[in-house]
């Protein structure tokens, strides 16, 4: 045999190309360094960009079963033989890629049968020739076993010795070595990896089938097989994910616009009734109750302010956390605790127009005649600090229950007073531009004989109130600029749970619950009308909270009871242009009891939505956030 220069390609020197020169000589080492340059950039492609495994359209290698101790290595390739030797090898050939290696099988063959087999005349010549073990017979053994099927792939040269045909038969002389790609299929308790005893360097193994043995039997049953193999592999067409997802290809790559969770998991979740969302963000789970309120807004900076009234302390205070929204794979937030010494409960916030957050709430517990109504207000960085200011302190009398909303240049409370002559809903305007308080006292909305039913937004520069007096519902106008206020007797009976949505200054929607079901009514132009039920809502239905998003939708959170008992928030959407309500749908699953939803339409990522929970016990409810996924 000629002498051949040992190998001179080191993938790591990163050549790319061997270049001729003139007046240089040709080496064999040359030539053969540049077939392998190319060899090693196909073989870095197949294992990274395309993987391992059987393509599509072939079942190569499948480990099938019924014989004793035996096993059939199937071909599974195409149907049909090939008018030429190239096409057989193209279109009628088993194949897999094992560490960015082709393998190809041409037929069916029997573990038994291969060469290497210990029962083949000749394997362990063969075996000391080609440098590897001889594959041993499997056995009947007493207990029951489990074994890996699994392929064996390595290179090996051949020279005219190995191969008579590379003798040229004109000249008598032979031609160049030939590198020939080998395989035999092993059994054993795993597939070698690098370290292991039965590792060889050079070789690559891939998984094909497990190997479940009872005891005391021969046959290999082909219920006891387990299919290992990477299958399928397809290099899809670009356009699939524009189809799918709707993201441009390339944007796709890159990470941009890609959805939160899989397709399959948001049809699963579709499927089971519920609303696709990403996964839970613990907002406040310490000791003691949390009670979120309607204190939930998104801030200038794209994050999701919730305020509540913490008892981690053991005394009611008030405490901020903060979601960033820009950072998809958060868990939890850190909580600030804003007030302190003494109870602070039930806050109410928003975010001014120079960027500073602005949170009230009252100064002892609900109906103590002690309470007062404070504010904070500043930078989140500072807000902790920030001074208190006095929205209303009268005398013996609880103010407390605060709403607070922002209107121009006006930030409207409204607020229940309880006393021992007087019980009432009142309000006060706050001029965010200059600190001032126009009404020198709170102005009276109406009495109030024993309800606390309220809530408040605003829209359009107008502040929008519904309240129930104890007799009926209300739902009133004002404007901050003239200091007037139109009210609109509505309904008599129970309203709880009452939550306003403004549209617009001439556009709102009052929600609420009377006791047996969810009602809205609704506001178009001047004209109140209603109420109208809300159509698959009942007695398990209550604790409303309604947004509407960029593309006009409204969705409707509430609270509904289950058949277990338990209590979940369930979502409701209305159409834009017919104004039908879908079936509720399960926000998610969680254990315990869920419970005072509040949304959140933040652009281009849909709705979030914040709740308590009481999986902890009933004592100690938490909070928890997370994102719905309202479109892919």
């Amino acid at each position: 045999m000629a002498s051949m220069t040992s190998s001179t390609f080191h993938p790591l020197l990163r050549y790319v190309n061997v270049r001729l020169q003139q007046g240089v000589p040709i080496v064999d080492s040359d030539v053969n360094e540049l077939d392998d340059v190319r060899k090693f950039e196909l073989r870095a492609f197949l294992k990274w960009y395309v993987g391992d495994g059987v393509p599509e359209g072939t079942n190569g290698f499948q480990i099938t079963g019924g014989l004793s101790n035996d096993f059939t290595i199937g071909a599974g390739a195409p149907a049909g033989s090939g008018s030429t030797e190239l096409d057989t090898a193209l279109a009628h050939t088993g194949r897999i890629i094992v560490d960015g290696l082709d393998v190809m099988i041409t037929a069916d063959v029997a573990f038994s049968a291969q060469p290497l087999h210990a029962s083949q005349t000749g394997s362990t010549a063969l075996a000391a020739k080609l440098g590897v073990p001889v594959v041993p017979a499997l056995t009947m053994t007493g207990s029951a076993t489990t074994l890996v099927a699994y392929l064996d792939v390595w290179e090996h040269l051949v020279t005219p010795d190995d191969d008579p045909n590379l003798i040229l038969p004109g000249l008598g002389v032979e031609s160049c070595a030939r590198i020939k790609r080998e395989w035999v299929v092993r059994t054993g308790a795993a597939v070698p990896v690098s370290g292991a005893s039965d590792f060889l360097a050079g070789h690559s193994y891939t998984a094909l089938a497990v190997l479940n043995r009872p005891a005391s039997s021969t046959l290999i049953a082909p219920a006891n097989i387990v299919d290992k193999r990477q299958r399928r592999l397809l290099l899809p067409p670009a356009h699939l994910v524009l189809d799918t997802v709707g993201v441009d290809p390339a944007d796709y790559r890159s990470g941009t616009n890609r959805p939160l969770i899989s397709l399959r998991a948001a049809i699963n979740s579709l499927l089971a009734g519920q609303l696709p969302t990403t996964g839970e963000v613990a907002v406040a789970n310490g000791p003691g109750p949390d009670l979120l309120g309607k204190a939930v807004f998104l801030d200038n900076a794209n994050g999701l302010v919730i305020v509540w009234q913490s008892s981690q302390s053991g005394t009611s205070q008030v405490a901020l956390a903060r979601i960033d929204l820009t950072n998809p794979g958060i868990t939890s937030v850190p909580a600030t605790t804003l007030t302190s010494a003494g109870v602070h409960a039930a806050p109410a916030a928003l975010m001014l127009p120079n960027g500073d957050y602005l949170v009230a709430y009252q100064t002892a517990a609900t109906e103590d005649p002690n309470s007062d109504l404070k504010l904070k207000r500043g930078p989140l960085g500072s807000l902790a600090g920030a001074g208190e200011v006095t929205v209303s302190d009268t005398a013996s009398v609880a103010d407390q229950k605060v709403q607070a909303v922002l209107a121009g240049d006006f930030v409207v409370f409204v607020f229940d007073q309880q006393g021992a002559s007087t019980d009432k809903w009142s309000y006060r305007r706050y001029k965010h531009t200059d600190n001032s308080f126009p009404d020198t006292s709170p102005v009276q909305l109406a009495t109030n004989s024993g309800s606390r039913a309220m809530h408040t937004a605003s829209a359009g520069g107008l502040v929008f109130i519904a309240f129930h007096d104890g007799t009926k519902l209300t739902a009133s106008i004002l404007n901050p600029v003239t200091n007037t206020v139109a009210n609109s007797p509505q309904s008599a009976g129970p309203a709880t749970d009452i939550h306003v949505l403004a549209l617009s200054a001439t556009s709102a929607l009052v929600f609420y619950s009377t006791g047996s079901g969810l009602s809205v009514l609704t506001l178009n132009g001047t004209t109140w009308s209603g109420p109208a039920a809300i159509a698959g809502t009942d007695v398990n239905d209550s604790q409303p909270n309604a947004v509407q998003d960029a593309d006009g939708t409204i969705w409707l959170l509430s609270t509904r009871k289950f058949s277990d008992n338990t209590n979940h928030v369930v979502v409701r959407r209305r159409n834009a242009a017919s104004g039908d309500w879908t079936a509720p749908q399960r926000l998610a699953p969680s254990p315990g009891n869920d419970g005072f939803p509040a949304g959140v339409p933040v652009p281009g990522q849909g709705l979030w939505a914040v709740w308590a929970n009481d999986r902890n016990g009933t004592t100690n409810t938490d909070l928890f956030a997370r994102r719905v996924i309202t479109a892919i």
